[in-house]
């Protein structure tokens, strides 16, 4: 059952990001959201950076805007192109 006193952030079991190709108007992006609960934002694509690192440092901007007490830990499984990370909180 959800604690009703807490976030809503801190109740959420995953993040998803998914890559976003260049549009005419745009650079590359990884777009992340916790399934329309809490909102998604774009983040843009880093050339320096592998594909898992640009995921999981943007699944990471995305906590540290909703819950900056918690931590990206560790993919979970990747479905319909998104790929699920699991999270915890800062010791």
């Amino acid at each position: 059952m959800r604690n009703p006193t807490a976030s809503a952030a801190e109740t959420r079991a995953s993040i998803k990001t998914k890559y976003s190709g260049p549009t005419n108007s745009r650079g590359s992006t990884v777009y992340v959201t916790d399934g329309g609960y809490l909102g998604a934002m774009r983040v843009t694509w880093d050339d320096a950076l592998n594909a898992d690192q640009n995921m999981m440092t943007a699944a990471q901007m995305w906590l540290d805007r909703h819950n900056p007490k918690a931590r990206v830990k560790s993919p979970g499984l990747s479905f319909d192109g998104f790929t699920l990370w699991t999270w915890e909180h800062k010791s």
